[in-house]
C-alpha cells in the first residue's frame, strides 16, 4: 500500500538491488528525493501527506541502518 513504511522500505530495497544490474545506478538519497516528489505530486490532503512523509523518513532511516549498521549523520559529524 502506497505510503506505508513497508512500501517505502521495499522501494529502497528495490533501488539497491536494481543498482547491482543497471548501467546508471541511483543513490538512495536520489531515490528518496524522487519518492518525496511523488508524495507531493499525488495531491493528497495535508494529513495524509504528513503521514506519508513520516513513513518515508522511518523507512529511510531503517534502510540506512540495515545497510550501514548505523544512522546516517546529516549534521556533518
Amino acid at each position: 500500500m502506497f505510503g506505508s513504511v513497508e512500501y517505502f522500505t521495499n522501494q529502497f530495497r528495490t533501488c539497491v538491488m536494481n543498482n547491482l544490474i543497471i548501467e546508471n545506478p541511483r543513490t538512495l538519497f536520489t531515490h528518496y528525493s524522487y519518492l518525496i516528489e511523488e508524495i507531493i505530486q499525488r495531491g493528497e490532503n495535508a494529513e495524509k501527506e504528513f503521514f506519508y512523509l513520516e513513513n518515508i523518513e522511518k523507512a529511510y532511516r531503517f534502510i540506512n541502518e540495515e545497510i550501514f549498521g548505523m544512522e546516517e549523520k546529516t549534521d556533518g559529524n
